[in-house]
């Protein structure tokens, strides 16, 4: 836990959502950078997008050569190698209109799935990779599960 560490959240809604609250994403991004940032880091900035299925595929096209919508991609800039205290974390983008047919699917609410894939997409800006192997996976699992008791906590 870094509880002195600066987080610097920019919100862009490119959508029409009014499920999720910007001032309460911007206090948990806060919480849940605090809690994975590593000590040497003093301030922390990250960028959210929210967009439709046709804008997510575009970005997915130009960024990855990867055609097609998806429900949450990341751009990270973070390295902690550098050890450098001041950094801009990345980007996550975050399809609103998968978002809410995944919720609807798995049976939670928006909110709830919002979340899910905000902490999925600031794991990868910290290098968490699900894809390489299971152990690799099974530790990204409960690192998400740890940020979104932060959020959900009662």
């Amino acid at each position: 836990m870094n509880p002195s560490l600066l987080v610097i959240t920019h919100w862009n809604d490119e959508t029409d959502q009014s499920e999720i609250q910007s001032e309460l994403v911007v206090f948990n991004c806060e919480r849940i950078l605090r809690f994975l940032a590593p000590d040497f880091l003093h301030s922390l900035e990250l960028s959210i997008l929210l967009v439709d299925d046709s804008l997510i595929a575009e970005i997915n096209g130009e960024r990855r050569g990867k055609p097609k919508s998806t429900d949450v991609l990341s751009f990270p800039l973070y390295s902690d190698t550098l050890k450098i205290p001041a950094q801009i974390l990345g980007e996550v983008v975050i399809s609103m209109e998968t978002c809410r047919e995944q919720a609807t699917s798995i049976g939670h609410s928006v909110i709830e799935e919002f979340y899910r894939l905000l902490v999925h997409g600031i794991l990868h800006l910290f290098g968490y990779d699900h894809e390489t192997n299971e152990e690799d996976a099974v530790q990204m699992r409960k690192m998400e599960d740890e940020c979104l008791d932060l959020v959900f906590e009662s």
